[in-house]
């Protein structure tokens, strides 16, 4: 029996013991099928989940075998995932521990062992059975993705030709010099090399050697130190010369079981992927000159007929040299997926491809070549890219983000720096939605309103307004979870906008402006100047209300924010710059100015200029002064204007004689006003009709901060003093 034969030659097993507990699959969880000499199993990727699987099998005797890497290649295994990233398993019929009834019908007794984050493993077990289908050819190779695989019929043959070739010629020494040695394993090398040992060394290297009812079996790994990799029509293809030998009781059998293998990676660009082969592989064709062969493409293990390759646009060629499958990115048979690198999105293209070939030279030359070829591109970036559907005069934004695969979802969108899971954006009214495409891609749109608080307004000019939507998706793969971002910008300029209009009119003792708010200058900063409104304001005694329509300020004659135009001795004339700027440029939107001049009268104002104004009146003293006599400390510095009846001085403090000093905290400059009287006789005058008059204007400054003014006048020698509130 083969597997007498397996354990007589020594191979090496992990043997653990029978689980008695073992259960059977829930209903979905696992699908088995016979497919091209395979068992195929597949495992729901739902039913294991984040859980970590492994597997084995059960020998004849009861003892279940973990399969591992190593043997899996050794003993015709491999293990990995479908398309659709489902576990899968597919098994040779002529794999270890496979119940093999005459190479006609085959068994295995399989065990998946489940291991979550916790708890211990659950083990599951499956028997299948499969028939054998399509009979067996003289020779078949597989060339599986981990192992290469031949088996040849064992029957002894008819003699073919007269003359042997090279490799059964070298390998016949060895064959006669081991007549007493069972299994015999010879490998050949282009430089016409042998290297010989018994099957039992070459199980240890990692090779697998078996008979079945009917056929000799030879199993190498990938990259072993016995095979070598040769150009064949510029193509690389791996090759391992081998011949088996074996003594029956009454002669010494030869099998020649080379296997060569296209190993050459599939040339992937931005539409389309090839996988190119040669058509003929020297190291398995006796005899060229005859070859005949039949060569058919697949998908998953199966044949697919013409008219599926030109449904599928698939190209498929051959000529006397090649063998070339072009598959487009995306066409169906394959997978295309999403991928992340980074937090940058794109895709991947998955597909696995057979190539089927039937060859024959004479009627011993005919071989069955199989080559399995899983193909993944490369991640290929996409850019994500917003599609501004946004009608103005529609009042909102409409803007999709595009374009996905169906396995990307919306997890959360951020509206002006807000986030909102998809329930809270659809009870916001944003209408989070799915915008399918025809191309089985989709988008996902989204409605904004303009006037929503997290959409940002500026003003540019006359009736124009930008509404500026910020949006910063996330996003995740399905079924993975990966998460990744996409942030968006979106303007859309409105003609919306209905300035506001301004009256401003001269109240007693103050500056008045009326404005009627417009449609967008409630967003807007005031301004008085070059400071905000909102400093000035309460200090000053400014009066500001605001009925929703209109907006009203006065400011108080002599406080901070005036600009004074000029000062006669008609009147003063102050100005009330008001505006209305942006609140993060502070550029001005909107301005305007009142204007208002105000009778001077008894005055006296310390400007936050540095300088000082105040006028003398006639009238003060009695008899009445002649004030364009007057003059300052310094007697240069007279009235800037005079008449008969009054004086107007205006002088910096740091001239015409003004002292200061700290008092308390404050800082005191000060400076008096000097009538200069008639005397006779006017050289040395000992008589006049002219009164006494000295008056002290003195300014009084915080040394942090200018609040309060005063004057002091004195009349003969009673001194009166007047409080003023500064202009800055």
């Amino acid at each position: 029996m083969p597997t007498m034969l397996l354990m007589r030659l020594g191979l090496l097993w992990v043997v653990v013991p029978w689980h008695a507990g073992s259960v059977s699959f829930p209903d979905g969880a696992a699908r088995t099928e016979c497919r091209g000499r395979y068992f195929w199993i597949w495992l729901d990727k739902a039913f294991v989940g984040q859980s970590r699987w492994r597997y084995g099998v059960y020998t004849e005797s009861g003892q279940y075998i973990e399969v591992t890497r190593q043997l899996a290649s050794q003993c015709g295994f491999m293990a990995g995932t479908d398309l659709r990233g489902n576990p899968q398993i597919r098994i040779s019929f002529l794999a270890c521990s496979v119940r093999n009834t005459f190479d006609q019908d085959f068994s295995l007794q399989l065990r998946v062992e489940v291991t979550g984050a916790v708890g211990p493993s659950i083990p599951y077990d499956m028997t299948i059975r499969c028939p054998l289908g399509a009979p067996w050819s003289p020779r078949e190779i597989v060339c599986e993705e981990n192992y290469m695989e031949v088996s040849v019929r064992r029957a002894v043959p008819g003699i073919a030709r007269e003359v042997l070739n090279e490799d059964w010629i070298a390998a016949w020494p060895v064959a006669q010099g081991a007549l007493n040695q069972v299994w015999q394993v010879v490998f050949h090398f282009r430089n016409g090399s042998l290297l010989s040992m018994p099957a039992t060394q070459a199980h240890t290297l990692g090779y697998g050697v078996n008979t079945t009812a009917t056929r000799v079996l030879f199993r190498a790994p990938y990259g072993t130190a016995q095979s070598e990799i040769t150009s064949v029509e510029g193509l690389e293809v791996e090759v391992a010369r081998v011949t088996v030998f074996y003594k029956q009781a009454w002669m010494i059998l030869m099998v020649d079981t080379a296997v060569a293998c296209p190993v050459n990676s599939p040339v992937v660009n931005a539409t389309s992927l090839s996988w190119v082969t040669p058509r003929i592989l020297p190291s398995l064709v006796l005899w060229p000159e005859q070859y005949q062969d039949e060569v058919q493409m697949g998908l998953d293990g199966r044949v697919i007929d013409a008219g599926t390759v030109a449904r599928n646009g698939y190209t498929f060629l051959t000529d006397s040299r090649l063998i070339r499958i072009v598959v487009p990115i995306g066409a169906p048979g394959g997978l295309l997926q999403s991928a992340l690198v980074g937090n940058r999105y794109g895709t991947r293209y998955s597909i696995h491809l057979l190539l089927d070939r039937h060859w024959q030279g004479d009627e011993s030359d005919r071989t069955r070549h199989r080559s399995y070829r899983p193909i993944r591109t490369p991640f290929s970036p996409q850019t994500p890219r917003i599609i501004d559907d946004t009608v103005a005069a529609q009042g909102y934004f409409k803007v999709r983000l595009g374009h996905f695969l169906p396995d990307v979802e919306l997890v959360s969108v951020s509206v002006g720096g807000r986030p909102f899971s998809r329930p809270e954006a659809e009870d916001r009214g944003f209408d989070p939605h799915e915008a399918p495409n025809s191309n089985d891609t989709r988008a996902f749109g989204l409605r904004v309103p303009f006037a929503d608080p997290l959409v940002q307004q500026q003003y540019l000019h006359g009736p124009l307004r930008r509404y500026t939507l910020r949006l910063n998706y996330t996003l995740q793969l399905l079924p993975t979870g990966e998460a990744f971002t996409q942030a968006g910008l979106i303007t859309c300029d409105v003609p919306d906008v209905v300035p506001p209009s301004f009256q401003g009119s001269c109240e007693a003792g103050a500056l008045a402006l009326l404005m009627t708010h417009g449609t967008l200058d409630r967003f807007w900063v005031p301004y008085v100047g070059e400071r905000p409104l909102s400093q000035l304001a309460a200090p000053h005694s400014y009066r500001v209300s605001d009925d929703g329509r209109h907006f009203h300020l006065a400011v108080p004659l002599l406080a901070a924010g005036l600009v004074y135009e000029s000062i006669s001795l008609q009147g003063l004339t102050a100005r009330l710059d008001f505006s209305l700027r942006d609140n993060k440029t502070r550029s001005v939107l909107a301005s305007f100015a009142v204007v208002c001049t105000f009778p001077t009268g008894q005055l006296l104002v310390c400007l936050p200029n540095g300088t000082l104004v105040a006028m003398v009146l006639s009238r003060d003293t009695k008899p009445a002064l002649d004030p364009r006599r007057t003059h300052l400390k310094d007697p240069d510095c007279g009235p800037v204007a005079s008449d008969s009846s009054r004086a107007l001085f205006s002088f910096s403090l740091a001239s015409c004689g003004t002292t200061r000093r700290f008092e308390g905290g404050y800082l005191v400059y000060e400076n008096e006003v000097t009538f200069v009287p008639e005397g006779v006789p006017p050289t040395s005058p000992i008589i006049t009709r002219d009164s006494r008059y000295r008056l002290t204007l003195r300014c009084r400054y915080p040394l942090t901060e200018m609040l309060w003014v005063s004057a002091q006048q004195q009349l003969g020698e009673n001194a009166v003093s007047v409080p003023h509130r500064p202009v800055g």
